[in-house]
């Protein structure tokens, strides 16, 4: 895996010594007698002229290593290795593969080349011509070995760089680098593991990544080709079946019951059993139909479990740590959030924005080649966001977002004139309201749509009865909805982007516990409930509106004094009550993107 920055390197380097073995136009028969002292003076000067290195733009932390250098007066770090103990580079290789244990890859940071040059050493007929080739190489050493360092500590690689501006978790978790004391300790490994010590999510994730590392060694069952066959249900009869019947059992997936499942042609309900199992253990929809995710899931390797865990290890070294409670965590992947309260936690099911289409791509070269603004696809995935929700509006409006006007109502509006005002939406022009009646939406040009279209409070509104909001920048908020049927379903990735609840009145109630104007019981008389309180229960009239707190009938804003702080995060995988592994079917196609990242050199 040499990278095209590597690959130039290598040019250099070999420029480097053909030009260094030619200053004398002989064969070299002697070992140099290279001193220690007159190598730390050939360091110094080296730094005083290090623009001119080879390879000098991967060098990222010169400017540290010259303070590090300067305050040991040059003394090298790696003059036995480099030099061709054998002990002491195998020393160094062992602290870069270290790396491998944390989902990085050692290449990353040990570069075979290093190793090659590092031999060409004695070869050279002069000091000069070695310690050039020395110099360089212990400082690439040192850069690699605190990129090493830093990459375990915070991340290989920018999340900003992975997702752009739909990323706005904070990095609060940034570990401070001690630099000149991870260099000089003699056992870097140990120095390694003390960074996330304290981390029980990521010490988890080690285990299954050290789990799935040794799987990965002893696997030997072959993918099963699937083509020709789109989708397979109880019943049906093709050759095929045994072929995922032996890989499932090679594989020992979902467990141990696999084994006992009978050799056949025909997909029995025992094997459906199985099926649904291995369906349900990884967020998918259960109904033992096996389509393009099951196949997915089938011809999965311990690679691609790596991958996930290598790409949940680096989210974790982003952002692990959250405000102390009461705070909302939500896992997108998971289709969950999680109420933490003191030492309490709900959960509830939530619905999230749809992934991209399949053709995403072309759609955005497709707006790109064109320049025309209709045709910017829209990216309905949910971003990750920490921020705090401030207020609740109770019976809200619907304001329909243009996208949704042209793409989805627009047909509606053309071949029934009636349709808004059946469905209940106002119609403006500005700030008039216009008789949806008159329009002519056939005259109306699709592209340059002139009115706003607001859907009308109520139960049958989009949004529900409440929405929670917070300060984003996407114009997403927390929300109830008519449309219950979804949270039914295992992958609930169906929204425009806003996070729908399975269970809003339970989550208003939440946040009244913080609230030192309002509490649980006042929330569900606004919402039109009936107190918990026996005793408030007792004197609770629905109809009583000198109450001093009443079932709330119009669009009104509730603010919450304590804000409740929010966070929307990613992670497809994930553990349970009790540290219970689980693997979220990677519905924004995300891992990926990170994988492609680290692996840049």
């Amino acid at each position: 895996m040499y990278k095209i920055a590597f690959k130039f390197c290598f040019i250099l380097f070999a420029i480097v010594f053909a030009s260094s073995c030619k200053e004398k136009n002989q064969e070299v028969n002697e070992k140099l007698i290279l001193n220690k002292d007159s190598f730390s003076l050939a360091l110094e000067n080296q730094f005083n002229r290090w623009t001119v290195l080879v390879c000098q733009d991967q060098l990222m932390y010169m400017d540290t290593l010259k303070t590090f250098y300067k305050g040991r007066n040059y003394k090298p770090m790696w003059w036995d290795a480099i030099l061709g103990d054998s002990a002491a580079w195998a020393n160094l290789e062992n602290t870069f593969k270290y790396s491998e244990q944390h989902g990085m890859d050692y290449r990353y940071y040990y570069l075979p080349l290093v190793d090659y040059y590092r031999k060409k050493i004695p070869l050279l007929s002069t000091q000069d011509s070695a310690f050039k080739i020395m110099t360089e190489l212990e400082l690439i050493i040192s850069n690699s070995m605190l990129r090493m360092y830093k990459d375990i500590a915070n991340g290989r690689s920018n999340p900003k760089t992975v997702y752009g501006y739909i990323y706005m978790l904070p990095r609060n978790n940034w570990k401070r680098m001690d630099y000149a004391d991870f260099l000089t300790t003699p056992d870097k490994p140990i120095f390694l593991e003390q960074i996330h010590k304290n981390d029980t999510t990521y010490q988890e994730l080690l285990k299954v990544m050290k789990y799935y590392v040794a799987k990965k060694e002893n696997e030997q069952s072959k993918a099963v080709d699937f083509s020709g066959y789109p989708k397979i249900v109880l019943g049906d009869s093709a050759p095929v079946i045994q072929q995922i019947i032996t890989r499932l059992k090679q594989r020992k997936i979902p467990d141990e019951e696999i084994l006992e499942i009978a050799d056949t042609m025909v997909y029995t309900k025992e094997l459906q059993v199985q099926i649904k199992k291995l369906q349900s253990k990884n967020n998918l929809t259960p109904d033992g139909i096996m389509g393009y995710k099951t196949y997915r899931l089938i011809n999965s390797t311990p690679n691609d479990k790596i991958d996930q865990v290598k790409a949940n290890l680096e989210r974790q070294r982003w952002f692990t740590e959250k405000q102390k409670p009461p705070y909302v965590y939500i896992n997108l992947a998971e289709y969950t959030a999680y109420m933490h309260w003191q030492d309490s936690i709900k959960n509830m099911k939530v619905c999230i924005g749809k992934n991209l289409p399949d053709n995403y791509d072309a759609l955005v070269k497709q707006y790109t080649d064109s320049g025309w603004l209709y045709k910017l696809p829209k990216n309905m995935e949910t971003p990750q966001i920490a921020s705090k929700i401030t207020y609740i509006v109770l019976n809200p409006t619907w304001t329909v977002p243009y996208s949704i006007i042209k793409n989805e109502m627009w047909w509606n509006m053309v071949k029934d004139p009636t349709y808004l005002k059946r469905k209940g939406f106002n119609v403006f022009r500005g700030k008039t309201q216009v008789n949806s009646d008159t329009i002519n939406w056939r005259n109306v040009n699709r592209n340059a749509i002139p009115y706003t279209i607001v859907e009308k409070p109520g139960p049958g509104n989009s949004l529900g009865t409440v929405k929670y909001m917070f300060n984003n920048p996407f114009s997403i908020y927390l929300h109830d909805t008519p449309n219950k049927s979804a949270f039914r379903l295992t992958q609930r990735a169906v929204s425009h982007g806003c996070v729908r609840l399975e269970k809003p009145l339970e989550f208003g109630e939440f946040l009244m516990q913080n609230s030192k104007k309002y509490n649980a019981d006042d929330f569900r008389i606004m919402m039109g409930y009936a107190p918990l309180d026996e005793e408030r229960l007792k004197d609770y009239d629905p109809l009583d509106s000198l109450a001093s707190i009443q079932k709330i009938k119009t669009t009104q804003s509730l603010h919450i004094e304590t804000s409740m702080p929010l966070y929307l995060d990613y992670r497809t995988v994930y553990f349970e009550e009790g540290w219970k592994l689980r693997f979220a079917y990677d519905i924004y196609d995300q891992n990926k993107l990170i994988i492609k990242e680290m692996d840049r050199m």
